[in-house]
C-alpha cells in the first residue's frame, strides 16, 4: 500500500476552503441499469482480487 508524505511544513498543509465541484453535491437518484452496471463492476473487480490471491499463493497453474 503506499503512503503519501508527511507534510513538513504549514505551506503545503491543504486549504480548508477547497470548493467541492458541484456534480459532487447534486443528488442523483440512481437507474436500475446503472444500480445493476454497479453491481457488475464490482463483482469484476472481487473476482480479479480473488484470481489475483490465487496466483500469489500458487492455487492457480498458469496456463
Amino acid at each position: 500500500m503506499e503512503t503519501l508524505p508527511l507534510c513538513t511544513s504549514a505551506r503545503t498543509l491543504p486549504s480548508p476552503a477547497l470548493e467541492i465541484p458541484a456534480r459532487l453535491t447534486i443528488r442523483h437518484e440512481a437507474t436500475e441499469d446503472e444500480l445493476d452496471l454497479i453491481e457488475i463492476r464490482y463483482q469484476h473487480a472481487l473476482a480479479l482480487l480473488n484470481l489475483e490471491d490465487l496466483f500469489a499463493e500458487g492455487q492457480l497453474d498458469y496456463l
